[in-house]
């Protein structure tokens, strides 16, 4: 959900220029089921507007109708949506409300994070009860320094619900044919940071990846494994079986979560046999992490079909590691 945040930073740079206030909302306890889950983020402002959602579109207008009573008191409260008898889900939801109003040091350890892909967390204070507190509001948590959202007095009988915001899902890909151009669209609409490489042959530029942080031309006899970032994943998809043999052979052992290869599964088989061949001391688990063909199996014939396909499977193998990573924490200060 980074991707998901810094959407909510750039909207509430733009209302603090414009001198408008706003309030972010934050679920910080799930009972049942929901929707969206613990850590999901939404910014309202005091002209109603909304960056974000906490619910299908179900719960906002209750959520905005709730911050009047922050921006008008300056406290910080937590209300409770009950789906159970509202909408007919199985399940209630506790959103924390409070004004936000970060600092400009803690915009820039935001931005540092997020540039240096180290991360940051946040911990909300709250009770699972319909009250306002001023004990209630967020601490933005990074490697060795913390900031308060407001200033806030802090409250050992208070709950305490963190939230790891790990660095954006960066995706690879290697080639710049039509598909690439796809893949880069669909993954970038999905909040996935895309980083194209080029070989020195291909005749590429930044315009034609508009949806990519940046295009990377690189060699394919001296490739710098340190371009290669964590919580990443790569697809190898230059339609030339040469090239993508020699590019397999620089970057199979690097610290990459997820490699899809593109193509049949014969053409994969004999990758990887080639591979075996050239290197014979290679760890076989590594090929573990290797999907090819990529993407699931929908039946997908157009660049964009095929483009959704590959996504469906990378965020799909993304969420499987997160869910086993990630945990809800509530927990006391007093802990």
């Amino acid at each position: 959900m980074t991707h998901e945040f810094l959407k909510i930073l750039e909207s509430y740079k733009r209302a603090a220029k414009n001198k408008i206030r706003t309030v972010l909302a934050t679920i910080v306890h799930v009972e049942g089921s929901s929707y969206r889950k613990e850590g999901t983020q939404m910014l309202i402002d005091e002209n109603h507007q909304l960056t974000g959602a906490l619910s299908g579109g179900c719960i906002e207008k209750e959520v905005t109708r709730q911050a009047a009573s922050v921006f008008s008191s300056n406290t910080s409260k937590v209300f409770k949506y009950d789906g159970r008898y509202r909408l007919g889900c199985e399940g209630s939801i506790y959103i924390l409300l409070e004004l936000f109003e970060p600092a400009d040091e803690l915009l820039a350890a935001i931005e540092n994070a997020i540039q240096k892909r180290t991360g940051f967390s946040i911990a909300c204070s709250f009770l699972p009860q319909e009250i306002s507190k001023q004990s209630f509001g967020t601490t933005f948590e990074f490697n060795k320094k913390s900031f308060f959202n407001t200033h806030y007095k802090q409250d050992s009988g208070n709950l305490i619900y963190r939230y790891l915001y790990k660095p954006l899902d960066r995706l690879y890909i290697f080639g710049v044919e039509h598909d690439a151009k796809k893949l880069s669209e669909i993954a970038s609409f999905l909040g996935w940071e895309v980083i194209i490489l080029a070989t020195e042959q291909c005749d590429c530029n930044g315009r034609e990846f508009p949806f990519a942080k940046a295009v990377q031309v690189i060699s394919l006899d001296n490739f710098d494994l340190s371009l290669i970032s964590e919580n990443s994943a790569l697809v190898v998809m230059s339609h030339n079986y040469a090239k993508d043999l020699r590019f397999l052979l620089q970057v199979i052992a690097a610290n990459i979560s997820y490699i899809g290869i593109l193509g049949p599964v014969h053409r994969r088989e004999k990758l990887l046999h080639d591979i075996i061949e050239t290197n014979f001391m290679i760890d076989e688990e590594i090929f573990n992490k290797i999907h090819g063909p990529v993407g699931l199996p929908i039946g997908g014939e157009t660049p964009e079909e095929i483009a959704l396909s590959i996504m469906a499977e990378i965020v799909s193998d993304f969420k499987l590691k997160n869910r086993i990573e990630n945990s809800v924490s509530i927990g006391s200060n007093r802990s």
